[in-house]
């Protein structure tokens, strides 16, 4: 039961907001929904996620700490709910607009960036690390039997994650919001790499691993030996 602990990063994190509209919650109300919406949301997942973890040593605590922190991280730039019940403008005549924020054109999205982008480079690299850490983590916490089942798992994350933030974006158009995301295959593409990447990055980290245990195990022998 330890390993809840770990609830307590969302709790912290969304926490210092709470005590704020907290102070003025009639002029706050929305804020405070949602908040509580997405901290719901996050403790729900984290929950899913620690049920199936086992932290059995310093090195499992130190990785499931960061991977919460980057859980958080993730939710709060990718699929984070936003509430606006003040002065909301109902309109369906901006649905027409929703194609400006759509994209089922590989590799265009990219170019796009490159080319209008000051700080391209940045935003691709960020896209394409993005499900790396929930890749790595899949694999050393067992939440995936296989190589090809975490990167499948990642593919349906990035797949989820796009079709939110489109749900967002219709949102954003029919209540007139102005914060509107985009679904971008290109995105999808990118996050699957990122994902690869994560899978390379965990077999390295076994190769690694067994090659300090058999140097250590080696080294007891020669001990064991020396005694003897």
């Amino acid at each position: 039961m330890k390993k809840y602990i770990l609830l307590g990063i969302p709790l912290i994190l969304y926490g210092n907001s709470l005590l704020f509209y907290f102070r003025n919650i009639h002029s706050y109300m929305s804020s405070i929904l949602e908040v509580l919406m997405n901290l719901s949301i996050l403790l729900v997942c984290m929950i899913f996620l620690l049920k199936r973890t086992k932290l059995q040593n310093a090195l499992d605590w130190l990785i499931g700490l960061s991977f919460s922190i980057y859980f958080c991280i993730l939710y709060f730039n990718t699929i984070h709910f936003l509430f606006f019940l003040d002065d909301l403008h109902y309109s369906v005549e901006t649905l027409k607009y929703i194609s400006n924020s759509v994209n089922l054109v590989p590799i265009k999205g990219i170019i796009d960036v490159l080319r209008y982008n000051p700080s391209s480079l940045f935003q691709i690299a960020g896209n394409t690390i993005m499900l790396t850490p929930l890749a790595f983590a899949m694999l050393y916490f067992k939440w995936a039997k296989s190589n090809k089942q975490a990167i499948w798992y990642s593919f349906l994350c990035t797949i989820g994650i796009e079709l939110i933030q489109f749900l967002q974006s219709i949102l954003a158009l029919v209540f007139n919001l102005g914060m509107g995301r985009s679904l971008d295959v290109d995105d999808v593409l990118l996050n699957t790499i990122g994902a690869v990447i994560g899978v390379g990055c965990y077999f390295i980290w076994v190769k690694i691993e067994t090659f300090f245990s058999f140097k250590k195990k080696n080294f007891q022998v020669s001990i064991h030996d020396k005694r003897s």
